[in-house]
């Protein structure tokens, strides 16, 4: 197989992400790609590693919504040479209109089969240590996705409501009841053969049902941000024991430049 070198992202799909805060975007991995990715994560899933990488393993109950491993490139080369990958990048630079755009970092998301639960409906910032909104994520999926397995869904237009406060993943909570003064747009079902993707901003509401089937519903995510994005000092499994100050730049080779505008 050819592997994909550029992805077309058009001028109508940055508009149709800016208006909604999110974009699915089909066919963005080759066969080759997306094989080498499935290998790789298969790989770390069969593995430990250190409490600040396998961020849920310590919680059974946060584990039937997803088994959650955080800087996978850190450790995996397989997973590096996706995450650093500049064409995935370009691509979230564009959509959110950065200059040059950073990794925050990567996660792979699993709903095991068995007792899954949902992810229920939230925002990504409120759990981000950072000053600005330039942040939008990546949601590769690894296997068809559906409602069956657990598919992404976004509430249009929900980025533009301000961030809210943290919703508890394990115990659900209505966070609608937070925006008593906003349309609630119905939710985009985001249904996906694998090797394609969804972006989202930071601030968009979105979910994702229980896995009902009997194989692992694998997505590797990557997080973008700005260029200039600052640490505001609350805690972070990726942040803790840097000695970053409030106010200081999250930059440097944990934080690298993966693409930037000309």
């Amino acid at each position: 197989m050819t592997t994909v070198s550029h992805y077309s992202l058009s001028e109508e799909q940055i508009a149709f992400f800016r208006e909604n805060g999110f974009v699915q975007l089909d066919n963005v991995l080759s066969e080759e790609e997306l094989q080498a990715l499935r290998t790789a994560a298969d790989e770390v899933l069969s593995q430990r590693f250190d409490p600040h990488i396998e961020t849920s393993a310590t919680n059974p109950e946060y584990e039937k919504v997803f088994v959650q491993k955080v800087n996978l490139w850190r450790v995996h080369e397989g997973i590096r040479r996706y995450v650093l990958s500049p064409r995935i990048a370009e691509i979230a630079r564009r959509l959110i209109g950065a200059q040059r755009i950073r990794l925050w970092h990567d996660h792979l998301l699993t709903k095991m089969p068995g007792d899954s639960k949902p992810s229920p409906w939230h925002q990504d910032r409120p759990y981000w240590p950072m000053i600005g909104y330039d942040q939008l994520s990546c949601w590769m999926a690894l296997d068809d996705v559906d409602e069956n397995n657990g598919c992404m869904q976004f509430i249009p237009g929900s980025h533009l409501w301000g961030e809210l406060e943290q919703i508890n993943l394990v115990t659900p909570q209505d966070i609608f009841a937070l925006v008593p003064d906003k349309e609630v747009k119905p939710p985009y079902v985001a249904r996906m053969k694998a090797g394609s993707c969804t972006f989202h901003h930071g601030l968009t509401f979105h979910y994702a049902g229980a896995n009902h089937t009997d194989r692992p519903r694998r997505a590797m995510v990557t997080i973008f941000m700005a260029d200039g994005t600052l640490y505001n000092g609350k805690p972070h499994v990726v942040t803790d024991g840097l000695g970053l100050q409030p106010g200081e730049p999250l930059a440097g080779e944990l934080f690298p430049v993966l693409a930037e505008g000309a």
